[in-house]
């Protein structure tokens, strides 16, 4: 649906209309109402409005002596025309309006123009279209109806959009939103604001999907440009989304106890870890277990006193008999040295194991870093592709008119 506000200039020759201007006081050119002579009832017939005539401002029409007859007058012109939005904000609009007379065929009313192209002096600039071409066609056509020829008028009006409005208040704040969206995989997994991040930029992408909506027609032939950008923002973010709860759990996933891959390490800390210039620093592991201690010969006295050195300081034969401790204290402090050594040894292999654990949990953060900042340089390529591919149009929709003639 498009609106014009036109002034018609109709100019024909009627011969009931002449006089001598000599027999009248050398009168050559008179004015007389429009509504008391013959007017050619030349219509829109891509009318989309019922209430034209009364939104026309007819004056009077000039009349010269030879039958000449001019009718200035100014309409309002709703017509009826296709819309393509295919590639809102960079569309080009092509709308046609055909005039020609209602009831007098070709025989009767031959309708011509004198001008060679259209007239635009009179036209205000418009701040959100821009008139590309303005154009126009006679043509004849033959009806079913009727064996007689008529005579139409085309008048073709091209116009391309401003998409000035449009970048600034729609596709700028929807490329901020998603770098935003995307700071989430720069942000550290402790932080425990990578989801609510995500969640938050995906609402916030809806709500101007919601507005750009609102500001196109509503068409189904096509998806126009901008809904694709924005729906495909809304899936990156989506996908961002999805992602860091992938890589919180890369991240916790050594509190397990279970090692990383060695083809992960291989591949995240030997080649992709190079490649983004991260630098990995990983300790290494502790052996699984310890030494223990005391010695093996000591183990065995979980209920007898361990053996004890002679009178002349010297250790007894093995194949000898155990010496007697009549003393008790002495049996008693051997009992308790034998408990601190094993409560020592328990407390050895416990803080080993729990090195291991701090290393292999170290590792796995670290293959959450990797991970993190490859998703990063990934989700910023191809936000900038899609970007580039909305405000660099290609040869195929710059000019979309040769396509609808």
């Amino acid at each position: 649906m498009r609106l014009y506000n036109k002034i018609c200039i109709q100019n024909w020759m009627d011969n009931m209309l002449t006089w001598n201007p000599r027999k009248y006081g050398g009168i050559e050119v008179i004015r007389l109402p429009y509504n008391q002579i013959w007017l050619p009832d030349i219509l829109l017939y891509d009318n989309a409005d019922v209430g034209t005539a009364q939104s026309s401002v007819s004056t009077n029409v000039i009349v010269s002596a030879n039958g000449n007859v001019t009718w200035l007058s100014m309409w309002i012109f709703k017509s009826s025309c296709s819309m393509d939005v295919r590639y809102f904000p960079f569309d080009v609009q092509n709308c046609s309006m055909n005039f020609a007379s209602w009831t007098f065929d070709a025989y009767r009313v031959d309708i011509r123009n004198f001008a060679k192209d259209g007239d635009l002096s009179n036209y205000v600039n418009s701040s959100e279209f821009e008139i590309v071409e303005f154009s126009f066609e006679r043509h004849v056509v033959v009806f079913t109806c009727c064996p007689e020829p008529y005579v139409f008028m085309t008048y073709t009006l091209v116009f391309q959009r401003k998409p000035l409005f449009y970048l600034f208040n729609m596709v700028m704040p929807c490329i901020l939103i998603t770098l935003v969206a995307l700071l989430g995989f720069y942000m550290p997994n402790d932080s425990g604001e990578k989801l609510s991040m995500g969640i938050t930029t995906l609402l916030s992408m809806t709500v101007f999907l919601m507005i750009v909506a609102e500001r196109l027609p509503p068409v189904s032939d096509n998806v126009p440009l901008i809904g694709l950008y924005y729906g495909m923002s809304i899936a990156l973010i989506s996908l961002s989304t999805a992602l860091n709860v992938f890589t919180l759990n890369v991240h916790h996933k050594g509190l397990r106890g279970h090692k990383v891959p060695y083809c992960l390490k291989r591949v995240f800390f030997g080649i992709i870890a190079k490649m983004l210039f991260l630098k990995i620093d990983l300790p290494v592991a502790p052996e699984e277990g310890m030494e223990q201690v005391p010695s093996p010969r000591y183990i065995v006295y979980d209920s007898e006193p361990p053996p004890a050195t002679n009178g002349s300081g010297s250790m007894p034969s093995r194949l000898g008999h155990k010496p007697d401790m009549e003393d008790p204290s002495q049996k008693e402090f051997v009992r308790i040295l034998h408990r601190v050594n094993k409560t020592i040894d328990k407390n050895d292999q416990r803080m080993a194991e729990q090195d291991r654990r701090d290393v292999i949990n170290l590792e796995w953060q670290q293959l959450a870093l990797v991970i993190d900042r490859l998703l990063l340089v990934l989700f910023v390529v191809v936000v900038i592709c899609s970007t580039l591919s909305l405000l660099v149009p290609g040869s195929e929709y710059s000019h979309p008119v040769a396509e609808n003639e």
